[in-house]
């Protein structure tokens, strides 16, 4: 049976066309990744769902009695509570149920043939199971170190930033165990190491949830199914990422054969108008009511193959092999050692970068991965060690505070500074537009 059901749900926000007609059902077990573009109407779904805000149109219908509960961007906490203290407050239902467990059973001990006491006992029981609340308390501990929480854990939670508070949030919500849990971009504020503490959580208590990611492996490793939102309008596919690109690529050619067999008819048909018959009038009229129809329906599929098609084209083709001496040493480094006021990041790191190497830097938020990268580009300096750059080596940095970019520039003045409407990517002319709509920049 679904846990929820929506039946031709709509909603638009002034002009704009979020929810069309979708139909969308979530059975207990499923852990369902909601992917799309952004702005495409993702977390409207999610708020529909959960009932913060009302559907224009259709019928959302949940299961009698199940409790839906949502990751927030933005999680509220009451003031003055610590970081614990958030967290329990909201485990408060399960700390009673257990207690009322325990007093129970004393009280069957001495009734064991009391079949009301037998029968609350089992209910009590069942619902300590699917909620995984036997050792709250050891629990609370894992989170706590896993989401590097527990430094913070008598700290005023008000006092933490925006990514801790919700990890805190994050770790409430986990800890409950909701019937259906709505999780907004989980990952966001996660290093590798809690993502794998996630991905075990969800996983092991077989939590039925719908996950809003950018995260492709997260998704890859959690999700039976993931439902793609786009054009206000709802596709299924089975199985996690790596599935849903081998049937987008089946849907595809389904699509290329639908649009030739539609093409076919269309030109029948302009060349049945181009010889102006006249004959029954009124059955000619619908007729070519038909071929304007199927004239915009072939435009429309058209489309719909080119999006696919750089979709595809963006995951699926591999770059090509640059011509290029695989032995060029980019960087050489020696015993390198660097601290942060009395806090030890670097000791001794001695490597060597070679052209075409693809590294990633992996750890603990605050282990010193950024600061590693800002002494590769000499923003930092070593306190000992070496860092050989070689020759005719150009860097460039993405960091996280979007220093390389100036406010008072629009996107055409930050692509082309030197005016024209042309950018070189990897020595390729590319017109600035159909490089930025590659990322999403729609014309205005």
């Amino acid at each position: 049976m679904a846990l929820i059901d929506l039946i031709n749900v709509s909603k638009t926000y002034e002009a704009q066309k979020i929810l069309c007609d979708v139909e969308f059902h979530l059975s207990e077990g499923e852990r369902v990744a909601l992917i799309g573009k952004n702005g495409s109407g993702k977390s409207t779904l999610m708020k529909i769902i959960d009932g913060t805000i009302q559907a224009d149109k259709g019928e959302v219908i949940t299961k009698n009695g199940i409790k839906i509960k949502r990751l927030l961007q933005q999680p509220k906490f009451s003031p003055g509570v610590s970081v614990r203290e958030a967290i329990e407050n909201e485990l408060t239902e399960f700390k009673e149920a257990y207690e009322r467990y325990l007093k129970l059973t004393e009280e069957f001990a001495n009734d064991p043939e009391n079949k009301a006491l037998q029968s609350e006992m089992d209910k009590m029981s069942k619902f300590l199971d699917f909620h995984n609340a036997w050792n709250l308390d050891d629990r609370i501990e894992r989170v706590l170190q896993e989401f590097d929480l527990k430094k913070y854990e008598n700290k005023d939670i008000s006092l933490l930033s925006g990514g801790e508070q919700r990890r805190v949030a994050l770790a409430s919500l986990l800890l409950q165990k909701p019937d259906v849990l709505l999780l907004d971009e989980p990952t966001n504020h996660l290093d590798v190491y809690m993502t794998e503490f996630l991905e075990e959580m969800l996983l092991k208590e077989k939590y039925t949830f719908i996950v809003v990611s950018h995260d492709r492996y997260f998704i890859d490793r959690i999700a039976t199914r993931v439902v793609e939102l786009e054009n206000c309008r709802l596709r299924s596919f089975k199985g996690g990422y790596a599935d849903y690109i081998r049937q987008k690529e089946e849907l595809l050619k389904t699509k290329e054969k639908q649009y030739e067999n539609e093409l076919r008819l269309l030109k029948r048909e302009e060349e049945w108008l181009r010889r102006g018959v006249k004959a029954r009038l009124k059955r000619n009229e619908g007729r070519k009511k038909r071929v304007l129809e199927l004239k915009e329906k072939v435009k429309q599929d058209r489309s719909e193959i080119k999006k696919i098609e750089i979709q595809l084209k963006r995951e699926l083709l591999k770059k090509e092999e640059d011509k290029i001496n695989k032995k060029k040493v980019m960087f050489e480094i020696e015993n390198l050692t660097k601290s942060i006021g009395d806090k030890l990041l670097i000791k001794g790191f001695s490597t060597r970068i070679l052209q075409k190497d693809k590294i990633a830097i992996v750890g603990k938020n605050g282990a010193g991965k950024s600061t590693l990268l800002k002494l590769l580009i000499g923003e930092e300096k070593a306190d000992r060690g070496i860092i050989k750059v070689g020759e005719n080596i150009k860097v460039g940095y993405l960091d996280q505070r979007k220093s390389m970019l100036d406010d008072d520039k629009d996107l055409i003045e930050t692509f082309c500074p030197q005016g024209g409407e042309y950018v070189n990517v990897k020595g390729r002319n590319i017109h600035v537009y159909g490089y930025l709509r590659e990322f999403l920049f729609p014309p205005e």
